[in-house]
């Protein structure tokens, strides 16, 4: 005798309404949102995004997880990834990487200087923020070549060069993103290397003063008698960020910039060794003429020579009292950034260059 079993369509219907909730439990709730975007970065970007640091940007929404590209080259390995608004790239890149075949990631240091010099992060992080881009450096101690990632910050409205309480916190949160990041690419790579510790609100960027109030990046420069320089940025030195710059310009018309210096450590003195936009400046220690010059040091934990140099823009005129002076403040700018940062071996131009 057939059993005619009523309650089977509504355990089938109870089945469904639950899967049916339960999928949109997972579509709909924080905790299926999170579980979603946790799923999302384990895969993307080589895995190399943490969670805490990028759902401040994302809001959890793996839909703001973009634009992802991978290179394995002999030299190190390269990612980019967006970020909601960030535009990160990540590099594991050996000293030994030679001159002339740059990989890709020597094409993304300060690939857009921003418009003051960067800032030392602090806490610990051999790293640079100027608001626009975001630096951190982790050298391995167990083998020749550093891990370094960096930001662009696509939200900063250039048009304005004000920036506020809300920027420099802001600035904070890429800056702990970019760092977190580096420490899970070192481990990836297997690099062994010292993280820091939670990084300060950045002070704001510098803005333009007296030539005679040089206290950071500046400081040391003779500039008492070079009545054509009206005004400096520099910024906090320390012997920490990979990047280091002084500005010097006029102001008539406009305020224009007439001499740049930087100082550039371990992957990004690698890029200049390797990728000199101006021809193959860098492959000797030291030289220049008209204004441009460089110096070279040796530092510690790093593979590449550091960088020293200034150039003259198309704003400067440069005659034998310009060149003298660009020479003579180079000198100054290189020998207190490398006691800064404990480099040795300081190769300066010779004084015929």
């Amino acid at each position: 005798m057939r059993v005619i079993r009523r309650w089977a369509p509504y355990v089938a219907l109870s089945l469904a309404l639950a899967v049916a909730a339960g999928y949109g439990w997972y579509r709909m709730s924080d905790t299926g949102k999170g579980w979603r975007y946790e799923e999302r970065l384990e895969t993307f970007c080589g895995g190399l995004i943490p969670y805490e640091e990028s759902a401040g940007f994302t809001g959890k929404d793996d839909g703001r997880l973009s634009r992802e590209h991978r290179a394995s080259q002999f030299e190190g390995d390269f990612d980019m990834c967006a970020v909601a608004s960030l535009d990160l790239s990540i590099g594991r890149v050996l000293d030994t990487a030679p001159n002339g075949d740059s990989p890709d990631i020597f094409e993304r240091l300060d690939e857009v200087p921003g418009d003051a010099p960067p800032l030392p992060l602090g806490g610990g992080w051999r790293g640079y923020t100027d608001l626009d881009n975001t630096a951190v450096v982790l050298a391995c101690d167990n083998k020749p070549g550093a891990v370094v990632v960096t930001a662009g910050d696509g939200s900063v409205d250039d048009s304005d060069d004000t920036y506020d309480a809300r920027d420099t916190e802001r600035a904070r949160g890429v800056a702990e993103l970019v760092a977190a990041t580096a420490v899970k690419a070192a481990d990836d790579w297997d690099c062994d290397a010292k993280a820091g510790e939670r990084i300060p609100r950045p002070a704001a960027v510098a803005e333009r003063s007296s030539r005679f109030d040089a206290t950071g990046t500046c400081e040391g420069i003779p500039l008492r008698d070079q009545d054509y320089v009206h005004w400096i940025m520099d910024s906090p030195a320390s012997g920490t960020a990979p990047l280091e710059r002084c500005v010097l310009g006029e102001t008539k018309a406009d305020a224009v910039t007439l001499f740049e210096f930087e100082a550039a450590f371990g992957p990004f003195a690698k890029r200049l060794h390797t990728d000199d936009p101006v021809g193959d400046r860098f492959k000797r220690d030291a030289g220049g003429s008209e204004g441009s010059y460089w110096a070279t040091a040796r530092c510690p934990g790093d593979g590449p020579r550091a960088v020293f140099r200034v150039d003259p823009t198309e704003f400067a005129h440069i005659d034998k009292s310009a060149d003298a002076f660009a020479e003579k403040a180079l000198a100054v700018f290189a020998e207190r950034r490398a006691e800064q940062h404990g480099c040795t071996d300081l190769t300066l131009p010779p004084a015929s260059s």
